[in-house]
């Protein structure tokens, strides 16, 4: 009995050291998000992904737009998306170090208004969703605008899809066509392209294959 108990108190202690070493290896990483006026966006999705692993956590903004995320160091991909508004990715990347806060300047998103909606998910070829992929789009002539030699106003956008694997992306309302990318460690990018209509939501869905070890 007593070597149970002994034995018991053993594999308490060192589960406690785990998590204390856990605890003291991570890292804060916060910020805020607001609307253009200055008001807090309460239940915006945020996610962050790191560049080593490649795993995303998601959270969302509390009532005062506040999120927080407990993370291992490693250099992280910050996206953010709130209903009704346009999301989108930060351009830098954000340095979570051991023990330390960092904290990330304050996101206003403008709002959405009269847009069109490109949006769908990713998975892999068995058909498991997949996070973390890198979604680029980018405007591109459409055939009539090729075959005039008109020009298209630039307009790229990047998405990162969350636990869910899904992306969306909030556009001018406008007659466009636009070329997606999908990238992610391991798996061959694959590429689409899609017509979207003024006030139209168009779905779009990627199927990654995995890259095939060298024999």
């Amino acid at each position: 009995m007593k070597a149970r108990v002994l034995t018991s108190a053993i594999v308490l202690f060192c589960a406690a050291l785990m998590v204390l070493a856990a605890q003291q290896r991570a890292g804060t990483l916060k910020g805020k998000i607001e609307n253009d006026k200055g008001k807090p966006i309460a239940g915006a999705e945020v996610r962050a992904m790191g560049s080593r692993a490649r795993t995303t956590r998601e959270t969302t903004t509390d009532q005062s737009g506040n999120y927080s995320f407990e993370l291992e160091p490693d250099e992280y991909v910050v996206s953010f998306d709130a209903e009704g508004f346009q999301g989108g990715t930060l351009r830098e990347m954000q340095q979570v170090e051991e023990g330390k806060e960092t904290q990330i300047k304050t996101i206003q998103l403008q709002k959405a208004r009269h847009t069109s909606l490109v949006r769908g998910a990713v998975f892999d070829s068995k058909g498991a969703s997949l996070a973390g992929v890198q979604v680029k789009l980018m405007r591109i002539p459409s055939v009539e605008q090729e075959k005039q030699g008109k020009r298209v106003q630039s307009l790229t956008r990047e998405y990162t899809t969350n636990n869910r694997g899904e992306f969306a992306f909030r556009l001018p309302s406008l007659r466009a066509r636009y070329q997606l990318t999908a990238t992610l460690a391991g798996y061959k990018p694959e590429m689409k392209v899609v017509d979207v209509n003024e006030n139209e939501a168009a779905p779009v869905a990627f199927s990654l294959e995995p890259l095939k070890n060298p024999s």
